[in-house]
């Protein structure tokens, strides 16, 4: 991590609550969009696998959790 990211993380910690709120928006809004590059075959069955074991988890409902 450079210093300039070091100086700008520690001036954000001094901010109040919604300025850093503002700062963030900011950044993402600024940094969108981006590409993060292809996902691969396996990624992509975890993340489905992940979805799908928690939403069957939700569905059996308060006494499975």
């Amino acid at each position: 991590m450079s210093h300039e990211i070091q100086v700008l993380l520690e001036a954000f910690e001094h901010l109040p609550v919604e300025e850093k709120r503002a700062f963030t928006e900011e950044v993402l809004r600024r940094s969108l969009p981006f590409d993060s590059g292809s996902i691969e075959d396996e990624e992509i069955g975890a993340a489905s696998a992940a979805l799908f074991a928690a939403l069957d988890k939700e569905d059996a409902g308060p006494s499975a959790r």
